[in-house]
């Protein structure tokens, strides 16, 4: 990764507004791909807005890009409309997280993004200016710096974190820490992503994490908007992606799970992260769990030929019953790194997840794209043997 060289210095406020400051102790805001450092919180202390610069002013801490305080202009004028709110997002290197931020950028929104530290790369948005900002969760002075002149949270959770259906175990604690803070610094607006079917009584793993989540939020004294999503599919994500890296690399069938009866309603990442920027500005959304879903039903075999066919795969499916799935999926995850096809996947697959075909139209005034449309990443030429490889052995 590499930046502009960074002009380092204490801050002294530029002559006229035209100016940009020449002499800031101040942090990066570009996106890339980057690590956050476990051992050192670095906090934000204020957002710098100039028409040819998108900086932010840090603590006396060195910035956790450079090792320490600078500033890197970035071109073209991100944000001419005055202050009004800004958004705090968790969760912003996920594939929805991603999504959003994406979004938020286009919509010229104020949004700052709170990295958690960690010794892996984490994949941000690229051509995306925003503020950013490391801290743990677990440290609620730092949350509270966090959330200098936010007016909404968005908390978001993506697949990739999940492992064999279970959400990490500081999860629902960190939840419960965020709405600490953000009731000790006096936000209200809260909007948390879920599943459809999550349940504190669910059969399922992940639907009784969920569940966990969904009744955390409810006890809060938040204005709280839940959004439960059914399968969400990208050009980033980990279904459909996977399923044609699978069909590309198992020879002459496609096996799947029976999932019997079970319907789905996928909902393409681009519509949810809309969703999620709408609801942050939407009063009667407040207080309420509100469902969301594509515009189509589908069996798992249909959607799975769906992909398929969007790939340019032609292939015999092969149902396999679940004890034979579950068997499948234990043997690859004894003898491979890393197992392309977790347990969570069965349990979702089976459960099914879809609402009401007019939950979006009803509450967000559009209609949401259909899946077969926007499936066309799928086509482009891509190594997706090796990327499979590349998966499985923790490189992708």
């Amino acid at each position: 990764m590499s930046f502009p060289t960074p002009v380092v210095g204490e801050c002294s406020p530029p002559a006229t507004t035209n100016v940009p400051h020449e002499k800031c102790s101040i942090g990066p805001l570009g996106s890339s791909n980057m690590r956050v450092p476990p051992s050192r919180m670095t906090r934000l202390i204020s957002t710098v807005y100039h028409p040819t610069l998108r900086t932010a002013r840090w603590s006396d801490k060195p910035s956790f890009l450079h090792g320490r305080l600078a500033f890197v202009p970035i071109g073209g004028i991100i944000y001419p409309r005055e202050r009004s709110s800004m958004i705090l997002i968790t969760g912003a290197t996920s594939f929805v997280g991603r999504a959003v931020v994406r979004r938020a950028a286009a919509e010229q929104r104020e949004i700052r993004c709170l990295l958690c530290p960690s010794r892996h790369e984490l994949q941000l948005p690229a051509g995306v200016s925003f503020s950013s900002i490391s801290a743990s969760m677990n440290d609620l002075p730092a949350l509270r710096t966090a959330m200098q002149d936010v007016t909404a949270i968005v908390h978001l959770l993506g697949e990739e974190e999940i492992t064999h259906g279970e959400i990490p175990a500081s999860y629902i604690e960190d939840t419960a820490n965020l709405i600490s803070a953000a009731r000790e610094t006096g936000i209200t607006r809260f909007i948390c992503l879920s599943r459809l079917g999550a349940d504190r009584a669910s059969a399922y793993p992940l639907m009784r994490v969920m569940g966990e989540l969904e009744a955390t939020v409810l006890q809060a004294e938040l204005n709280y908007t839940i959004l439960q999503t059914s399968i969400v599919y990208g050009a980033e994500d980990q279904f459909t992606n996977v399923l044609t890296m699978l069909a590309k690399s198992i020879p002459i069938v496609m096996p799947i799970p029976d999932a019997g009866l079970s319907r789905f309603q996928p909902l393409w990442v681009e519509d949810l992260a809309r969703c999620i920027l709408t609801t942050t500005e939407q009063n009667k959304l407040v207080r309420r769990t509100i469902p969301l879903g594509g515009p189509e039903h589908f069996t798992l075999e249909q959607m799975v030929t769906n992909v398929l066919t969007a790939a340019g795969i032609h292939k015999r499916l092969l149902t396999l019953r679940i004890p034979m799935m579950h068997w499948a999926i234990a043997l690859a995850d004894a003898l491979l790194p890393r197992n392309p096809t977790p347990f969570w996947w069965i349990d979702l697959l089976t459960a099914g997840s879809a609402t009401d075909l007019m939950s979006i139209p009803q509450h967000y005034d559009f209609e949401p794209c259909r899946f077969a449309d926007c499936l066309s990443y799928l086509s482009r030429k891509r190594p997706w043997r090796r990327d499979l490889v590349r998966l499985v052995f923790n490189r992708l």
